[in-house]
């Protein structure tokens, strides 16, 4: 009788990590040189390395985060967010990112935010700042202006996880007054004679609330770029 030897499936994180040295001892096995190896690793060795654990970062909204490419990943505000300012004068829209960074390599990021230019966004006040989750991602919440838009959440200290630190960021957007919304006043005043020669005046006053033709559907993507790096100890 054969037996047949079962084969354990590997985790998730580690099986990258195996492929990759696979496919070095092929091409050395191939004859590869030194030049053509390390343009391999060039070009493989940024997603080889996030999807094993050693190194990694993603940005986006919770749950929907999108891994990091050449270091950055962009999070795009629109016309989603914008009609929910208009309807609403406000909105807090959370981020979130995940980490990790294995050995003797510290991780950090920065986060920038974009030139809002000149619709809904534009108008409004806007302010980043982190939260300890995304259910305290409110409004009611905002700091009077945006915090340091950086963080380290992962030390130089040695580390073997596999689980990201999650951090939560929190962007606020509120407005009072669109450019082309506002209150018109006018008042008139007429005065004659009647035909016994009196004189007689008469004054007539009108309000107007003058609403924006701004569409939130106009409204232009805003990319908030987050940049990530890794760092050795300094001493």
């Amino acid at each position: 009788m054969t037996r047949r030897r079962a084969h354990r499936a590997l985790p998730t994180w580690r099986q990258p990590t195996m492929l990759a040295g696979a496919a070095v001892l092929a091409g050395a096995a191939l004859g590869m040189g030194g030049s053509t190896l390390a343009l391999w690793q060039d070009q493989a060795g940024f997603s080889v390395s996030a999807r094993s654990g050693y190194e990694y970062f993603a940005a986006g909204a919770p749950g929907q985060t999108q891994p990091a490419t050449n270091g950055t990943v962009k999070f795009t505000v629109g016309a989603e967010h914008a009609a929910e300012l208009q309807s609403e004068r406000q909105t807090a829209i959370p981020l979130e990112t995940e980490s990790i960074s294995q050995g003797n390599k510290g991780l950090r990021y920065t986060i920038t935010e974009p030139d809002w230019g000149d619709h809904f966004f534009g108008a409004a006040t806007t302010t980043l700042f982190q939260v300890p989750s995304a259910q305290e991602c409110t409004v009611e919440g905002a700091p009077d202006s945006s915090r340091a838009q950086s963080s380290t959440p992962v030390s130089a200290d040695y580390s073997d996880t596999e689980d990201p630190v999650v951090e939560t960021w929190c962007l606020v957007a509120t407005i009072e007054d669109l450019p082309d919304e506002g209150t018109y006043s006018n008042s008139v005043t007429a005065k004659a004679e009647d035909p016994a020669g009196t004189s007689v005046e008469a004054t007539d006053t009108w309000n107007a609330e003058v609403t924006s033709s701004m569409d939130p559907e106009d409204e232009p993507n805003h990319v908030i770029t987050f940049e990530y790096e890794t760092f050795r100890p300094t001493n």
